[in-house]
């Protein structure tokens, strides 16, 4: 059989067929490797809070055993409502307020990096200033916030926003900047507008640190939320059953280790949600492979 010059012939298909394969089920298989690697920690941590309870003889009060931990998950609260279900409606107030503050830190923060990479005056006027703004303790900003905004949501959103917004835009700044002036000469040969650099070059390179950055944030913006919710007056969220949770410590601790547990998932639902995007959108490449 002939092929045409210049053109890949059929062993060619074959092997390339062959290769990507080989990358999905290595794929597959990472991913199979970290699940049962999470598990394996999680089992870990279970047996090495069993151990120290028994070493150290502490009582129930101090150290529930893990299983009546999440033998409480099926229990009633003092109004008759399951509690999963009680658990689930304050884990979706805080997810609420930390999606929303998610969404707009990176939006904020990714604006703010790429204008900090692309001009250097804007990033001598505008880094110095990121950087003091996450030194103000959150315990300092959010009272003001509550004067301005209230108890609900907007403050829970606006405290989430400000703990993503430093991740993000320092990701893309760094990101943005690592990109290879050989490759910003190949786009200026061409004769590329600054809009076909940015989305063409930019942003494709950059994308694997965004996305470390994104993960940061996710895990912030959880944080962020509880924060908000826990001193302020907040009607409901994991912050509040964490307070009502130490108040009644005495009578009852395993709640306030379920929440405990509750908010951790709910910080690894996002962080794995963010982490999922990157392997769709990105795959296996690493920084740098764009050109």
């Amino acid at each position: 059989m002939t092929t045409t010059l210049g053109s890949p012939g059929p062993a060619v298909d074959e092997q390339s067929e062959l290769d990507q394969a080989q990358s999905g089920d290595g794929r597959m298989g990472r991913i199979a490797s970290q699940i049962a690697s999470a598990l394996f920690l999680a089992l870990l941590a279970v047996v090495l809070w069993e151990v120290a309870k028994l070493v150290s003889g502490t009582g129930d009060t101090k150290m529930p055993h893990v299983w009546s931990i999440l033998a409480h998950f099926g229990t009633t609260t003092s109004q008759g409502e399951p509690y999963s279900t009680f658990m689930l409606l304050n884990v979706w107030s805080t997810a609420k307020a930390s999606l929303t503050g998610l969404v707009l830190g990176v939006g904020l923060g990714m604006l703010t990096g790429i204008a900090i990479a692309r001009s250097r005056l804007v990033g001598y006027g505008l880094t110095p200033l990121v950087v003091a703004a996450q030194a103000v303790p959150i315990v300092a900003v959010a009272p003001a916030l509550v004067l301005w905004l209230g108890t609900g949501a907007a403050t829970k959103a606006a405290i989430a926003t400000y703990l993503t917004y430093f991740p993000v835009t320092i990701a893309t700044t760094r990101g943005i900047q690592a990109v290879p002036a050989e490759s910003r000469e190949l786009f200026h040969t061409i004769g590329a507008s600054k809009r076909t650099v940015l989305f063409g070059l930019e942003i494709p390179f950059a994308l694997p640190l965004i996305f470390v950055g994104l993960e940061t944030a996710a895990a912030f913006s959880v944080v962020g939320a509880i924060v908000a919710e826990l001193p302020f007056g907040s009607p409901d969220g994991l912050g509040v059953v964490i307070l009502t949770s130490w108040q009644f410590y005495i009578f009852q601790p395993e709640a306030l280790y379920c929440v405990a547990l509750a908010a951790c998932s709910l910080g690894a639902v996002f962080v794995l949600g963010i982490r999922s995007i990157a392997y769709f959108s990105l795959g296996s490449r690493s920084q740098g492979e764009v050109l």
